[in-house]
């Protein structure tokens, strides 16, 4: 179970809980650091690459590879997956799991190639995807089922609200 940082000490969070840092989020190494330090959690921390709805990142993905290095990371998530060269680029930086987020069509008929890169998981943004693809209901469909194929596919399972 991967939970937002958001919600720590607004409601109980289970030990064995992942606690998901969003590094859109996150105005500086320093103040992400200080999350990492603090935490009593593994974490999931998520670089929002190719980000453009507000916030943006003002953390760059070499720095996000640095902070991913941190005792508490467990995995290091990245938006918009597509290009397997890319990623195993990356994958070679990083002591932690790397998770292949995928947001897009492409994405998705890369998935195998992803995991061939060194892709551990995969977090699949339903909404980003039906937004790619034109809002085509057929073609979403198709797509969703085409990635829930491959091992290792985390979706999301509802909203907290508070």
């Amino acid at each position: 179970m991967i939970i937002s940082n958001n919600l720590i000490g607004k409601m109980p969070i289970s030990d064995n809980a992942i606690i998901r840092i969003n590094l859109a989020w996150i105005k500086s190494k320093k103040e992400a650091k200080k999350l990492l330090d603090k935490s009593k959690h593994e974490i999931y921390l998520d670089y929002p690459s190719g980000r453009t709805k507000p916030p943006t990142p003002v953390i760059t993905l070499t720095e996000a590879i640095e902070i991913a290095n941190h005792p508490n990371v467990r995995y290091f998530a990245m938006s918009n997956c597509e290009n397997p060269y890319d990623i195993y680029e990356i994958v070679q930086k990083l002591d932690v799991d790397f998770v292949a987020k995928i947001e897009t069509e492409r994405g998705v008929k890369n998935m195998q190639s992803i995991r061939e890169a060194g892709a551990s998981k995969f977090m699949l943004d339903k909404e980003d995807l039906y937004v790619n693809v034109g809002c085509d209901n057929d073609k979403y469909n198709d797509l969703i089922k085409e990635a829930r194929k491959h091992k290792g596919v985390m979706e999301l399972q509802g909203v907290v609200f508070i």
